[in-house]
């Protein structure tokens, strides 16, 4: 893994082809979770997807776009406009320095532009290889451990690997169960505070560490997996498989 505790001579490494950006939301979770639940959740699948697989890890981003999450002070977002331009440049930036495989690993559900700015990068770098990971893996099939199947936010999911990876944050006393009788396009509309009166949409209480050590390791795997589909000649593959 090389990240921001590396010196320059690190990325100097030919050998290293590919970054990983990690992409989180600074916005509200309810009472239980804090403001950057996103961030530290984010944060610790990319270090260890780059641990595994040697990509070079950039600091989490810690705002994007939230314009669903209005209505609680403290949450804050850039406009899509903006992030979009972001996204763009610091692909550029990197395609310039030498990379040539970027992964953006994004830990919250509304960076809709995320696809379009891959799209940019690929259509007007041809040299250059950008995806999009979402950072939590295929959690809601058939060998599933979640009991919350509907919950999208600060529910079980959320609430069980943050009490895994900083349970010092977690505020369990406060959780609550609330899932709203609409369904979650309607976030596209307006303030998730006008579905659900605290911010949480999904069932905190269920929530434990085990559930979310379970999270932790599947999202790992299945962002790894999708990376390896996505560049099958990537120095880590074993393409003998």
């Amino acid at each position: 893994m090389k990240s921001q505790k590396e010196s320059s001579t690190t990325a100097a490494n030919p050998a290293c082809e590919m970054v990983l950006l990690p992409i989180g939301s600074f916005e509200q979770h309810g009472d239980h979770l804090p403001f950057g639940t996103d961030n530290y959740e984010v944060a610790a699948i990319a270090a260890e997807v780059a641990r595994q697989t040697g990509a070079f890890l950039l600091p989490v981003q810690p705002i994007s776009v939230c314009y669903e999450h209005h209505g609680r002070r403290g949450s804050i977002h850039y406009s899509a406009s903006v992030f979009f331009r972001f996204l763009v440049a610091a692909g550029e930036a990197l395609y310039s320095q030498g990379f040539t495989r970027l992964v953006y690993m994004c830990g919250h559900g509304g960076v809709f532009v995320l696809e379009p700015a891959v799209d940019h990068l690929n259509a007007h770098i041809p040299e250059l290889s950008a995806i999009y990971v979402p950072a939590f893996g295929n959690l809601w099939d058939d060998d599933t451990r979640l009991t919350d199947r509907r919950g999208i936010h600060a529910g079980e999911m959320e609430t069980s690997l943050m009490l895994y990876l900083h349970p010092e944050l977690v505020d369990k006393d406060k959780a609550v169960d609330f899932l709203p009788d609409k369904p979650q396009h309607y976030l596209n509309y307006g303030s998730i505070f006008h579905l659900t009166p605290n911010g949480v949409w999904g069932n905190a209480t269920g929530s434990s560490p085990d559930t979310g050590r379970w999270i932790f390791e599947r999202s790992v795997h299945d962002c790894i997996e999708r990376i390896r589909r996505s560049f099958l000649s990537s120095p880590f593959v074993d393409e003998t498989d």
